[in-house]
């Protein structure tokens, strides 16, 4: 399996000669978990600050390159890391029926103890603190299905790999389970979490991961994976269980609510096939639900796809089928309801072609279908460019045939579609400007209106110095129906060797129909002090709402949501 979670001290050491360059590195062994007795596999990569980046061929699967087998006597690996931590909050809670916000304050202490012994690991988190994770940025979601939203928290976040299906470029990926439903309430509150524990084990090339993790209203999700990844085959199957409550209007007392009993069940398997260059697999969802009020519901989702992938080709079909009685949102998360979904393309790669990197050519073909809509169908034209030391663009034209329902006036809407989407990033000087526009036909589901659209988003991040960097990420939206949106993000890192780091941060969010209105600003600050194997880590999260839509003064404010945390950090390691 692979490890995202990097979190150890090594020293390393560099000298560049006549003949190219010499690396050493001295890396402690109980910073890798792995198994004693097993063959161990090592392949080198290098980046470079102009963008490019020089490894060992790929092999035959096509994923990694080829690993050069080590035999090492590797000691016994384990660790137990302990971080106990102490949190004042302050956050403004909305009320879902009359629209007004309640004040609550609490002052909390809790802690984390993980404990790992070769590949395997328990985590145990008690009153988990995340003050120090950066709050979601502000986002508009003109769709009929709820927003995506990054996960951020560190006890979801380690590990999650092992609660991820098999899946490849042409098996299409469904999630299992989306951990951003857990600590929060159906309206966007937050919902203490009591406790949480998960853990990994490895018994005869089969991972086993299990969690299970309570809030404090009663909410309840115990979640199982098992995953064996063999050399051309993986498969894996998840079975996930959620029981709680969620709250209905009280007929008899209005502004009140009733608690309504909830319970969700997802049971998959899937299946990737990764075969010399041919890939594809198939994966079967199937979920329970139930509520106090509509009984039981049940419904499955089909995937499968099938193709060839080169370092030159890409050719294949995938299709994904999604029944209208699946919901399973209390565990994963729901994209799409009752949809069908067919896809083929191909792509050709021409590597060093001229004064080009590389340059890429590709069409797709679509057919998809939801909630009994009639088939909307279309064409995709793509275009990819690298040149230069280290650019990068991208292009891609949509056009086809396109149905939305009308829920505001239980009518179908036909349109042409047109999409057109430009993706860019340019090296300067070993910072990646990013730009992202896009633009074309859009169904506003949250206004009724339909129209043309355009986004556009530019990320210039820029380092000063080792010790100093700054990014800021500008973005404008104009969807029909809606005033166009601009929202802006400055980061600014501070650091002193390994030892002390400061992240300062500032959103500002406005409209602009006639006038400049701000929807809000919000402002962020985390320090953290770490030296050896301990560490402080002291944090400010603040949402900040502006007392008069037409008052320009970033200084004054109505409310103030914040959080303010402090975490002692440290380990026990032999």
């Amino acid at each position: 399996m692979f490890n995202s979670q990097w979190d150890t001290e090594w020293e390393a050491a560099g000298r560049i000669t006549e003949d190219g360059y010499i690396v050493e590195m001295r890396i402690p062994f109980k910073a890798f978990r792995y198994r004693r007795g097993v063959v161990w596999g090592i392949a080198f990569s290098r980046w470079t600050s102009d963008g490019y980046q020089m490894r060992l061929p790929l092999n035959r699967r096509g994923v990694f390159p080829d690993m050069q087998p080590v035999l090492l006597n590797a000691p016994l690996s384990w660790a137990l890391s302990l971080m106990p931590y102490a949190t004042y909050r302050r956050d403004s809670l909305r009320d879902f029926w009359t629209g007004e916000y309640s004040l609550r304050r609490r002052m909390y202490g809790g802690g984390d103890v993980r404990l790992t012994l070769e590949d395997n690991f328990v985590h145990l988190t008690i009153k988990p603190d995340f003050a120090d994770v950066e709050s979601d940025p502000y986002y508009i979601n003109v769709g009929r299905y709820r927003y995506f939203l990054q996960e951020r928290r560190p006890f979801f976040t380690h590990d999650d790999e092992l609660f991820r299906p098999n899946f490849n470029e042409f098996l299409p990926y469904s999630m299992l389970v989306y951990t951003r439903n857990i600590g929060a309430d159906i309206y966007g509150n937050e919902v203490p979490i009591t406790y949480g524990v998960k853990g990994g084990l490895s018994l005869f090339g089969t991972n086993v991961a299990f969690m299970n993790v309570r809030t404090d209203s009663g909410q309840d999700w115990r979640l199982f994976r098992t995953n064996y990844k063999g050399k051309y085959l993986s498969a894996g199957a998840f079975l996930g269980r959620y029981g709680g409550y969620y709250p209905l209007p009280d007929p008899l007392n209005p502004g009140r609510s009733v608690r309504v009993p909830d319970t969700n069940v997802l049971a998959d398997v899937d299946v990737a096939l990764n075969y010399g260059y041919f890939q594809g697999g198939f994966a079967l969802m199937y979920a329970d639900y139930y509520d106090g009020l509509g009984g039981w519901r049940s419904g499955w989702v089909r995937n499968w796809g099938l193709g060839y992938r080169s370092p030159y080709w890409v050719v294949g079909f995938s299709y994904s089928e999604i029944d209208s009685l699946f919901y399973a949102e209390r565990i994963t998360y729901m994209p799409y309801a009752a949809s069908r979904d067919m896809l083929f393309r191909v792509r050709r790669t021409l590597y060093r072609l001229r004064n080009l990197n590389y340059l890429s050519l590709g069409a797709a073909a679509f057919l998809n279908r939801e909630a009994g809509e009639p088939f909307s169908r279309g064409v995709i034209g793509e275009m990819g460019l690298g040149f230069g030391k280290g650019h990068n663009v991208f292009v891609s034209a949509h056009f086809g045939r396109q149905y939305e329902y009308d829920p505001y006036r239980d009518t179908l809407v036909r349109f042409y579609s047109r999409q057109v989407s430009l993706f860019s990033s340019f090296n300067l000087r070993a910072n990646y400007l990013q730009f992202d526009l896009s633009t074309g036909n859009l169904y506003n589901y949250a206004t009724g209106d339909l129209g043309t659209y355009s986004k556009a988003h530019f990320y210039l991040p820029w380092r000063i110095s080792q010790f100093l960097s700054v990014s800021n990420g500008l973005s404008l939206w104009n969807y029909p129906g809606m005033p166009p949106t601009i929202r802006n993000i400055l980061r600014l890192t501070l650091s002193l060797g390994n030892v002390a780091t400061a992240r300062i941060g500032w959103e500002k969010v406005v409209e602009r129909p006639d006038v400049v209105m701000g929807i809000y600003d919000r402002a962020w600050v985390f320090l953290s002090f770490e030296k050896g194997l301990t560490g402080l880590y002291v944090s400010l999260n603040a949402r900040l709402k502006p007392t008069d839509t037409l008052n320009l003064n970033p200084f004054t404010y109505e409310r103030a949501d914040y959080i303010f945390g402090v975490k002692l950090k440290g380990y026990l390691r032999m």
